[in-house]
């Protein structure tokens, strides 16, 4: 088993009050465990800059091999503000596993931190450009692509005015939606990922997002080599309060679900398939790092999904944050209400709720573990 922290760490203490403070104290933490491992770090900067003029990156921070014929990664941040929880479990892996752990020569692990830089600093779901970096993994793009029932209330889930007379009737609109059609159809229709609205929620892009090319390359110049690759890739925002769900993209005939559920006995869900709390989704991550991967490798993928708060309170704090970036000012009362609400929906003011999900996190990371050759915790 990978060592826990002793009865008395406050699992919080791994939450970083900033996408600066946890990346820089992240490389701080690489350098000092490469007297323990041989480190390399491949950082991938994009264009934009974060709140206080910093550079904003996805980081590769590989301990072990070079070329690593197996490898762990877990990764953060593909929805920005969810970051703070999957950088927490990473520095936690980086503080209580990292410095005990043997790797023969072809294995290795990788933490990824902040698979979109630009939402994890500036507290968006999205990138830079609107982007939903998890509806952004496609070869292709038709800019017509739109589900039919979020066509049907696309002035509902985008308004340009907060305006209370306009709002009643919107949101009367989409609870008789609701009362016809069910929550979950709503669901789908509100996030399933449309590529027709660029100020919209939920858009994918009509192109691959320049953070999107640079996990591709990472991937495919560091994993080419790969003959097992365990991925973790963290999120918030959906189901019971502190509860941790398992999601792949993958479809249930598909040999990498198959791969997940042996290495995560707890079971794995199909989203494709309608297993999950989550609704099917398109153009997701790991369906592009599957095809990104060498043919042959063994590939196992979860979404630990962290649930908080009930799903129309998230995602009212969606449709608000929307909003303001594209109509309002994040600099008055109601804009900073808005990102203080947006920053709760996907990390709670609970420090109960924290360490519930960073003691998860680590029990995930050592079930990855115990399936990956030459990991020896």
């Amino acid at each position: 088993m990978t060592p826990q922290p002793p009865a008395d760490d406050d699992l919080s203490q791994y939450f970083q009050p900033s996408y600066r403070a946890s990346r820089e104290r992240l490389l701080e933490r690489a350098h000092r465990l490469s007297t323990r491992h041989p480190v390399l770090v491949d950082s991938r900067a994009i264009a934009p800059r974060g709140p206080d003029g910093e550079t904003l990156a996805l980081d590769w921070v590989c301990f072990g091999a070079r070329r690593p014929r197996h490898v762990l990664v877990l990764s953060s941040g593909t929805h920005g503000v969810e970051g703070y929880t999957g950088s927490a479990i990473q520095h936690h892996a980086l503080a209580t596993v990292l410095p005990r752990l043997r790797l023969d020569p072809g294995s290795a692990v990788v933490v990824q931190h902040a698979n979109n830089p630009y939402g994890f600093a500036w507290h968006r779901r999205v990138n830079e450009d609107n982007v939903d970096f998890n509806r952004n993994f496609r070869e292709r793009f038709d800019p017509t692509q739109c589900p039919a029932d979020y066509e049907a209330l696309c002035d509902c889930l985008n308004p340009t005015d907060l305006e209370p007379a306009h709002e009643a009737g919107r949101w009367a609109r989409i609870d008789a939606f609701i009362a016809e059609h069910g929550l979950r159809r709503f669901q789908q229709a509100a996030v399933e990922g449309q590529y027709r609205y660029p100020q919209g929620m939920q858009f994918g892009g009509h192109a691959q997002a320049a953070g999107t090319r640079h996990l591709l390359a990472l991937v495919r110049e560091h994993l080419r080599d790969a003959q097992t690759v365990v991925w973790l890739d963290f999120h918030t925002g959906l189901g019971a309060f502190g509860a941790c769900e398992l999601i792949t993209g993958a479809p249930t005939d598909d040999d990498g679900y198959a791969f997940s559920q042996r290495v995560w006995p707890g079971g794995v869900k199909s989203a494709t398939a309608g297993e999950s709390l989550s609704t099917p989704l398109n153009g997701l991550l790991d369906r592009g790092l599957a095809a990104a991967l060498s043919a042959g490798a063994r590939f196992a993928f979860a979404y630990p999904e962290y649930g908080t708060w009930e799903p129309m309170r998230v995602i009212r704090a969606m449709r608000a944050d929307n909003w303001l970036v594209h109509h309002g000012d994040p600099r008055d009362a109601t804009g900073r209400a808005i990102k203080a609400e947006m920053l709760e929906a996907f990390r709670p003011d609970s420090r109960d709720w924290e360490r519930r999900v960073v003691g998860s996190g680590a029990e995930l990371v050592a079930q990855a573990l115990a399936s990956l050759p030459g990991a020896r915790p």
